[in-house]
C-alpha cells in the first residue's frame, strides 16, 4: 500500500495493517513524535518523585527484604527455587555437577581464569548457544565447557 508522509508530503510504501505516518526519515519521525506529544506531561512531577524518594523503604519492605534473603528459597543458596543443575567440565577434564551457578561460580573463583560473573557469562553465552539462540556457535569459556543444564526435579 502506499501512503503519504504526514510531514513532508513524500509518498511511501507498507502493509495496510502498518500504522507508520511517516516516511520513515529521522527528521519526520521525530517531528510526528514531537507532534503528537504536545499537550501530554508525565504523571509523576519533580515533587512527587521527591516525596516518594523521601518517604523510603515501606515497613513491608524493611521487613522483607532480610527475610527474602535469608529464605532458602529465594536467597543466594543452593536450594534457590529457580536455581538449575549445571554439569560443567573444567579444563582439566574433571567434570563438576552444580546446583545454582552462580553462587559455586563465587565459591570456587580460585578455579576460575577470571571473575565469577566473568565465568557466569561466558557459561550463559554457551548455555543460549546451545539453546541456538546466537548467531555463531560458543563451545567454551577458556577451557570450561557445558556439557549440560536441568531443572531438578520437584
Amino acid at each position: 500500500m502506499i501512503k503519504q508522509c504526514t510531514i513532508c508530503g513524500a509518498q511511501f510504501t507498507c502493509f495496510p495493517s502498518d500504522k507508520k505516518t511517516t516516511c520513515g526519515n529521522a527528521d519526520c519521525v521525530k517531528e510526528q513524535r514531537r507532534r503528537s506529544h504536545i499537550g501530554k506531561r508525565n504523571k509523576w512531577t519533580d515533587d512527587s518523585k521527591q516525596h516518594l524518594s523521601a518517604k523510603g523503604k515501606t515497613d513491608n519492605l524493611l521487613r522483607g527484604t532480610p527475610a527474602a534473603q535469608q529464605s532458602p528459597l529465594a536467597g543466594p543458596f543452593e536450594t534457590n527455587q529457580n536455581a538449575l543443575i549445571w554439569t560443567l567440565q573444567a579444563p582439566d577434564g574433571t567434570t563438576h555437577i552444580v546446583r545454582n551457578l552462580a553462587l559455586w561460580l563465587r565459591e570456587h573463583a580460585d578455579m576460575l581464569d577470571g571473575t565469577p560473573e566473568q565465568a557466569r557469562a561466558g557459561l550463559m553465552q554457551i548455555k543460549r548457544s546451545m539453546e541456538h539462540k546466537t548467531k555463531r556457535p560458543v563451545r567454551q569459556w577458556k577451557g570450561w565447557h557445558l556439557v549440560k543444564w536441568e531443572k531438578p526435579p520437584s
